[in-house]
């Protein structure tokens, strides 16, 4: 940008996002989605800018948060100083589609897309046919490229993802880069330690998998990346490399759904320190998470209300909520 944004250009944008944040769904009111009535809890958050869903099955709830999510992220992305804010949560979805697109051989279903990226499914699968695109930055155009042959060559579509996700998060922190905000910066870096606690728990879970998940580590996080792949074969050593960290509780936990719940509410333990932030990318970051993760509420909520499934189940698998 030619221009270089200053946090006080952030002052209109973030009082208005705060005073939203106010209006969102915490603890009590997620409560009470649990325990009313489902068509009335289901109503009951046109009130926070929701469609009604009572009405709806698993896949039309699914369809209509993910319209409510392209929405926030395309009204914040018009408002936002440096647009390359919102790109940091947009960018995933991008991602996700070309996965998409890739394993199903540039096909794809619709009820699997995002509209939530920052380019649309249509250019996506006119890089995929032609391996390069104008509408693509060059990280993604390249990786669609290179997962799509490796998918041909092996016919492993794990090793497809891990390309995609390297070129994402080497997108991701290029843009916290530029961006130049710290907490911007050390958010990405979380999230890549996030990533590669997963993988290294999910290959102590899976015998025999270290040296493939091995090679899907991301390199740029606060915990070095040749030292995750060291400990990954033992639970021990695991756990004292991440004693210090924020994830120091996940990797103690007993069973991948203990562990996802821990690991995504350390991520949340950071981000609630953007609370301390009056104005600037902290706060509009912390928004925008904020959305992602009631979003995620709403669809454990409904849809697992939907299928019949214990309400004190589904309240276990509620992240901490920071707004």
């Amino acid at each position: 940008m030619s221009k270089k944004v200053k946090n006080t250009d952030y002052l209109c944008l973030s009082a208005m996002l705060r005073a939203r944040e106010a209006k969102m769904l915490g603890r009590d009111k997620l409560e009470r989605l649990l325990t009313e009535p489902y068509a009335d809890a289901a109503r009951a958050l046109t009130d926070c800018g929701y469609e009604d869903m009572s009405e709806m099955d698993t896949r039309g709830i699914n369809e209509a948060l993910g319209r409510h999510r392209a929405e926030e992220l395309a009204e914040v992305y018009e408002m936002c100083p440096d647009k390359r804010v919102v790109d940091v949560f947009r960018l995933k979805y991008e991602y996700h589609n070309a996965k998409v697109i890739v394993k199903s051989g540039g096909a794809g279903r619709d009820g699997l897309f995002s509209g939530s990226g920052r380019c649309g499914v249509k250019e996506l699968l006119a890089a995929y046919e032609s391996d390069e695109s104008a509408d693509l930055s060059e990280a993604l155009a390249a990786a669609m490229a290179e997962a799509k042959v490796t998918l041909a060559r092996t016919g492993n579509p794990q090793l497809a993802d891990f390309i995609l996700d390297r070129a994402y998060f080497s997108e991701l922190t290029q843009l916290a880069g530029e961006i130049g905000d710290g907490f911007i910066s050390e958010y990405v870096r979380i999230l890549i330690d996030s990533a590669n606690v997963r993988i290294a728990v999910r290959a102590q879970s899976i015998e025999g998998s270290g040296g493939q998940l091995a090679s899907a580590l991301i390199p740029g996080g606060t915990v070095d990346s040749d030292e995750v792949v060291r400990a990954m074969e033992n639970r021990d050593a695991l756990v004292q490399l991440y004693a210090n960290t924020m994830f120091a509780e996940a990797v103690q936990q007993e069973g991948m759904t203990a562990f996802e719940l821990a690991a995504d509410n350390a991520v949340n333990a950071f981000l609630a320190d953007s609370e301390l932030v009056s104005f600037g990318p902290a706060a509009i970051a912390g928004y925008l998470a904020a959305v992602e993760n009631e979003i995620t509420a709403i669809r454990i909520i409904l849809t697992g209300r939907l299928m019949g499934i214990d309400p004190k189940l589904l309240r276990e698998r509620l992240r901490e909520s920071y707004v």
